[in-house]
């Protein structure tokens, strides 16, 4: 519950920001004659760094969203690890030599974008979502309804960024930020007799580094 309120409170502060980082202070409503608020959309891969287990892991992923006024905006993100690591220590728990992690999860992306018109701009975001942690064969091609020991879990991912702006279209986004896993809670009952968990929040919370390639409308 603390990660929640911390998460929540992050997401309080970014868009308390976020309103009162507005150059025009005039008023402006949704349904009137003047100020039309502008509406477009974006979409396109992104590739994360991270750790995993203290090692370094890559994950690839994408996203779209609808965009407003060419400052806020809203959508959803998916996104899957790429890199191999594997959990030797729980061999005679799975039944098979090489447990490979498998680590995916996907749900809303939300962002505030600064002086967007700008070649070279700064903006802050954050991914909300949903996902499972498993294990499966290194060395044969499971199917998904194969794979063990799944655990559900909840990811937030808050970032700040820099976006370069190079056609009316087309933008790169570099981000730093930090990966939240919460809800980790499969176990076991090992030989001991005790029981175990299969993962740690530990082993996948960490700071990561994300490189988005951008397409949509971006002009003013």
């Amino acid at each position: 519950m603390k990660r929640v309120s911390a998460i929540v409170s992050i997401l309080i502060l970014f868009f308390s920001f976020s309103l009162f980082a507005q150059d025009d202070y005039s008023p402006q409503y949704m349904f009137s004659g003047q100020g039309k608020p502008s509406i477009s959309g974006f979409g396109g891969p992104f590739v994360e760094f991270s750790g995993i287990q203290n090692e370094f892991a890559v994950s690839v992923g994408g996203g779209g969203a609808v965009l407003f006024n060419q400052t806020f905006y809203v959508g959803g993100y998916g996104e899957g690890l790429t890199t191999s690591h594997y959990r030797y220590d729980l061999e005679e728990v799975v039944d098979f030599p090489a447990p490979k992690i498998a680590f995916g999860h996907g749900g809303f992306w939300l962002g505030y974008i600064h002086n967007s018109y700008k070649a070279i701009h700064f903006s802050a975001s954050a991914k909300i979502g949903w996902g499972t942690i498993s294990l499966y064969d290194a060395y044969y091609n499971y199917e998904p309804k194969d794979y063990w020991a799944k655990d559900a879990v909840f990811v937030a991912i808050p970032q700040v960024e820099a976006e370069m702006n190079l056609t009316p279209w087309f933008k790169i986004n570099l981000a730093l930020g930090y990966r939240l896993v919460g809800g980790v809670d499969k176990s076991y009952i090992g030989q001991d007799g005790n029981l175990h968990q299969y993962y740690n929040s530990s082993d996948f919370n960490s700071p990561e580094g994300t490189i988005s390639f951008l397409f949509g409308g971006f002009g003013k």
